[in-house]
Protein backbone atom coordinates (compact mmCIF):
# COMPACT_ATOMS: atom_id res chain seq x y z
CA UNK A 1 0.00 0.00 0.00
CA UNK A 2 2.89 2.61 -1.13
CA UNK A 3 3.76 4.45 2.25
CA UNK A 4 1.29 1.98 4.69
CA UNK A 5 4.03 -0.63 3.56
CA UNK A 6 6.07 -1.61 7.17
CA UNK A 7 4.51 1.46 8.71
CA UNK A 8 1.49 0.77 11.04
CA UNK A 9 -1.65 3.02 10.09
CA UNK A 10 -0.69 4.58 14.11
CA UNK A 11 2.54 5.56 13.04
CA UNK A 12 0.94 6.85 9.32
CA UNK A 13 -1.13 9.34 11.50
CA UNK A 14 1.47 10.62 13.25
CA UNK A 15 3.42 11.52 10.42
CA UNK A 16 0.22 12.57 8.56
CA UNK A 17 -0.71 15.14 11.57
CA UNK A 18 2.92 16.57 11.57
CA UNK A 19 2.41 16.78 7.47
CA UNK A 20 -0.69 18.85 7.86
CA UNK A 21 1.26 21.36 9.53
CA UNK A 22 4.37 22.14 7.52
CA UNK A 23 3.04 20.64 4.00
CA UNK A 24 1.74 24.16 2.94
CA UNK A 25 5.08 26.20 3.73
CA UNK A 26 5.68 25.54 0.42
CA UNK A 27 2.67 27.04 -1.24
CA UNK A 28 4.82 30.23 -2.43
CA UNK A 29 6.52 27.71 -4.88
CA UNK A 30 6.93 29.00 -8.56
CA UNK A 31 3.65 27.55 -9.82
CA UNK A 32 3.96 25.15 -12.87
CA UNK A 33 3.87 26.75 -16.62
CA UNK A 34 0.74 26.56 -18.41
CA UNK A 35 -1.07 25.67 -15.17
CA UNK A 36 -4.99 25.79 -16.07
CA UNK A 37 -6.83 28.42 -13.74
CA UNK A 38 -10.17 29.17 -12.29
CA UNK A 39 -10.76 33.14 -12.05
CA UNK A 40 -7.72 34.02 -10.30
CA UNK A 41 -6.55 30.62 -9.01
CA UNK A 42 -3.83 28.75 -10.29
CA UNK A 43 -4.26 24.94 -9.78
CA UNK A 44 -1.46 22.53 -9.54
CA UNK A 45 -2.69 18.72 -9.25
CA UNK A 46 -0.40 16.18 -7.97
CA UNK A 47 2.30 15.45 -10.57
CA UNK A 48 2.52 11.53 -10.06
CA UNK A 49 -1.57 11.20 -10.74
CA UNK A 50 -2.92 11.48 -14.75
CA UNK A 51 -5.52 14.14 -14.09
CA UNK A 52 -7.95 14.88 -17.11
CA UNK A 53 -9.78 18.31 -17.96
CA UNK A 54 -13.58 17.38 -18.00
CA UNK A 55 -15.06 20.78 -18.24
CA UNK A 56 -14.86 24.67 -17.23
CA UNK A 57 -16.51 28.07 -17.72
CA UNK A 58 -18.32 30.58 -15.76
CA UNK A 59 -21.08 28.41 -13.76
CA UNK A 60 -23.21 29.43 -11.25
CA UNK A 61 -22.87 26.38 -8.23
CA UNK A 62 -23.14 28.17 -5.41
CA UNK A 63 -25.33 30.57 -3.59
CA UNK A 64 -23.48 33.56 -2.50
CA UNK A 65 -25.41 36.75 -2.29
CA UNK A 66 -27.41 37.80 0.24
CA UNK A 67 -30.61 37.07 -2.13
CA UNK A 68 -29.64 33.13 -1.96
CA UNK A 69 -29.29 34.08 -6.28
CA UNK A 70 -26.86 31.86 -7.60
CA UNK A 71 -23.97 33.98 -9.54
CA UNK A 72 -22.02 32.70 -11.96
CA UNK A 73 -18.02 31.94 -11.31
CA UNK A 74 -15.05 30.86 -13.41
CA UNK A 75 -14.92 27.06 -12.54
CA UNK A 76 -12.95 24.36 -13.60
CA UNK A 77 -13.56 20.81 -13.50
CA UNK A 78 -10.88 18.12 -13.39
CA UNK A 79 -10.72 13.95 -13.31
CA UNK A 80 -8.41 11.04 -11.78
CA UNK A 81 -9.03 7.96 -13.84
CA UNK A 82 -7.68 4.55 -12.63
CA UNK A 83 -5.14 3.22 -14.41
CA UNK A 84 -5.91 0.74 -17.66
CA UNK A 85 -8.41 1.65 -20.55
CA UNK A 86 -11.38 3.31 -20.44
CA UNK A 87 -11.10 3.01 -17.06
CA UNK A 88 -13.64 4.92 -14.45
CA UNK A 89 -12.68 8.14 -12.73
CA UNK A 90 -11.69 7.67 -9.37
CA UNK A 91 -12.05 11.34 -8.01
CA UNK A 92 -13.79 14.51 -9.19
CA UNK A 93 -12.31 18.30 -8.21
CA UNK A 94 -14.24 21.26 -9.23
CA UNK A 95 -12.79 24.63 -8.42
CA UNK A 96 -14.33 28.11 -8.24
CA UNK A 97 -12.72 31.09 -7.78
CA UNK A 98 -13.61 35.09 -8.46
CA UNK A 99 -11.60 37.28 -11.35
CA UNK A 100 -9.54 39.51 -9.18
CA UNK A 101 -9.85 38.88 -5.30
CA UNK A 102 -10.67 42.61 -4.17
CA UNK A 103 -13.66 44.10 -3.00
CA UNK A 104 -14.78 45.19 -6.42
CA UNK A 105 -15.00 41.87 -7.58
CA UNK A 106 -16.33 40.42 -4.48
CA UNK A 107 -19.01 37.70 -3.91
CA UNK A 108 -20.46 37.29 -0.04
CA UNK A 109 -23.29 36.21 0.93
CA UNK A 110 -25.26 34.01 4.05
CA UNK A 111 -22.59 32.07 6.10
CA UNK A 112 -24.33 28.30 5.92
CA UNK A 113 -21.73 25.80 7.31
CA UNK A 114 -24.98 23.35 8.75
CA UNK A 115 -23.87 20.49 10.96
CA UNK A 116 -25.12 17.58 9.94
CA UNK A 117 -25.21 13.73 11.03
CA UNK A 118 -22.33 11.89 8.78
CA UNK A 119 -20.88 14.50 8.13
CA UNK A 120 -17.22 15.77 9.13
CA UNK A 121 -18.14 20.26 9.82
CA UNK A 122 -15.25 22.15 10.44
CA UNK A 123 -16.30 26.18 10.82
CA UNK A 124 -13.58 28.04 11.21
CA UNK A 125 -15.23 30.90 10.73
CA UNK A 126 -17.95 30.59 13.37
CA UNK A 127 -20.72 32.23 11.62
CA UNK A 128 -19.13 35.78 11.24
CA UNK A 129 -20.47 37.69 9.42
CA UNK A 130 -17.36 39.16 7.30
CA UNK A 131 -15.48 35.63 6.54
CA UNK A 132 -17.11 32.20 5.55
CA UNK A 133 -14.37 29.40 5.85
CA UNK A 134 -15.94 26.18 6.24
CA UNK A 135 -15.67 22.47 5.64
CA UNK A 136 -17.96 19.81 4.67
CA UNK A 137 -16.28 16.16 4.12
CA UNK A 138 -18.87 13.09 3.89
CA UNK A 139 -17.10 9.39 3.51
CA UNK A 140 -20.26 8.06 2.64
CA UNK A 141 -21.80 10.45 0.03
CA UNK A 142 -22.91 7.99 -3.10
CA UNK A 143 -26.41 6.62 -0.95
CA UNK A 144 -29.62 7.85 -0.65
CA UNK A 145 -29.34 10.29 -3.60
CA UNK A 146 -27.16 12.47 -1.03
CA UNK A 147 -25.67 14.57 -3.03
CA UNK A 148 -28.57 15.84 -5.08
CA UNK A 149 -30.48 16.44 -2.25
CA UNK A 150 -27.79 18.33 -0.25
CA UNK A 151 -26.32 20.36 -3.21
CA UNK A 152 -28.48 19.80 -6.21
CA UNK A 153 -27.15 22.62 -8.50
CA UNK A 154 -23.50 20.59 -8.20
CA UNK A 155 -25.21 17.46 -8.66
CA UNK A 156 -27.18 18.47 -11.93
CA UNK A 157 -24.08 20.10 -13.11
CA UNK A 158 -22.12 17.16 -13.12
CA UNK A 159 -24.90 15.23 -14.45
CA UNK A 160 -25.28 17.67 -17.06
CA UNK A 161 -21.56 16.95 -17.97
CA UNK A 162 -21.29 13.03 -17.41
CA UNK A 163 -19.21 13.19 -14.66
CA UNK A 164 -19.53 10.91 -11.73
CA UNK A 165 -16.75 9.01 -9.53
CA UNK A 166 -16.71 5.74 -9.11
CA UNK A 167 -19.06 4.55 -6.03
CA UNK A 168 -18.22 4.27 -3.38
CA UNK A 169 -17.61 7.57 -2.84
CA UNK A 170 -16.93 10.54 -0.57
CA UNK A 171 -17.68 14.33 -0.95
CA UNK A 172 -15.73 17.42 0.32
CA UNK A 173 -16.97 20.78 -0.10
CA UNK A 174 -14.49 24.03 1.27
CA UNK A 175 -15.70 27.32 0.78
CA UNK A 176 -13.28 30.26 1.86
CA UNK A 177 -15.27 33.85 1.72
CA UNK A 178 -14.58 37.22 2.53
CA UNK A 179 -16.00 40.35 2.70
CA UNK A 180 -13.09 42.50 1.16
CA UNK A 181 -13.38 39.95 -1.54
CA UNK A 182 -11.72 36.49 -1.69
CA UNK A 183 -13.30 33.85 -2.67
CA UNK A 184 -12.17 30.32 -3.81
CA UNK A 185 -14.44 27.24 -3.69
CA UNK A 186 -13.10 23.68 -3.67
CA UNK A 187 -15.39 20.21 -4.13
CA UNK A 188 -14.81 16.65 -4.55
CA UNK A 189 -15.87 13.64 -5.12
CA UNK A 190 -13.54 10.78 -4.20
CA UNK A 191 -13.60 6.95 -4.11
CA UNK A 192 -13.32 5.88 -1.35
CA UNK A 193 -10.21 3.95 -1.54
CA UNK A 194 -8.30 6.67 -2.13
CA UNK A 195 -8.78 8.20 1.75
CA UNK A 196 -9.55 4.94 3.25
CA UNK A 197 -7.08 2.51 4.32
CA UNK A 198 -7.89 -1.38 3.94
CA UNK A 199 -7.95 -2.40 8.07
CA UNK A 200 -6.53 -5.68 9.17
CA UNK A 201 -7.75 -5.05 13.42
CA UNK A 202 -9.95 -3.48 15.66
CA UNK A 203 -7.60 -0.97 16.14
CA UNK A 204 -7.12 -0.31 12.43
CA UNK A 205 -10.75 -0.12 11.88
CA UNK A 206 -11.61 2.32 14.70
CA UNK A 207 -8.71 4.90 13.55
CA UNK A 208 -9.56 4.48 9.60
CA UNK A 209 -11.28 7.31 8.87
CA UNK A 210 -8.55 9.64 10.19
CA UNK A 211 -6.36 9.63 7.29
CA UNK A 212 -9.86 10.87 5.19
CA UNK A 213 -9.89 13.59 7.00
CA UNK A 214 -6.21 15.08 7.54
CA UNK A 215 -6.78 15.09 3.61
CA UNK A 216 -9.89 16.86 3.52
CA UNK A 217 -7.89 19.43 6.03
CA UNK A 218 -4.84 19.33 3.67
CA UNK A 219 -7.35 20.25 1.03
CA UNK A 220 -9.01 23.44 3.03
CA UNK A 221 -5.80 24.84 4.08
CA UNK A 222 -4.36 24.71 0.16
CA UNK A 223 -7.88 26.89 -0.57
CA UNK A 224 -6.96 29.31 2.41
CA UNK A 225 -3.03 29.72 1.21
CA UNK A 226 -4.38 30.39 -2.48
CA UNK A 227 -6.99 32.91 -1.72
CA UNK A 228 -4.75 34.85 0.55
CA UNK A 229 -1.53 33.97 -1.86
CA UNK A 230 -0.80 36.97 -5.05
CA UNK A 231 -0.99 33.97 -7.63
CA UNK A 232 -3.54 32.40 -6.44
CA UNK A 233 -1.38 29.22 -6.43
CA UNK A 234 -3.63 26.56 -5.42
CA UNK A 235 -1.95 22.81 -4.39
CA UNK A 236 -3.96 20.11 -4.67
CA UNK A 237 -2.76 17.34 -1.92
CA UNK A 238 -2.20 13.77 -2.97
CA UNK A 239 -4.35 11.68 -1.74
CA UNK A 240 -3.23 9.52 1.29
CA UNK A 241 -3.39 6.27 -0.35
CA UNK A 242 -2.27 4.62 -3.44
CA UNK A 243 -4.08 4.39 -6.71
CA UNK A 244 -6.44 0.76 -6.82
CA UNK A 245 -5.40 -2.08 -9.49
Amino acid sequence: MGLMNGMSLGRWLRWAAVALGVAWLGACSVVPPNSPTAGRVQVTLPSEQAWVELGGGDEALDAVDKNGAPTALPTRVFGLRAPGKDAPLLAVFVVQANRSGDVKDRHFGVNACPEERGVYVDDRAAKSPTRIDCLRFKRWADGYDWLAKSYPVVSAYLTRLQVAALKPYGYLNFRYNTEAGAYVSVQVLVNRQLVQPSTRNNDDFLVSGQPALIWAQQVAQAARVSAASLDGALLLPAFPMPLPH
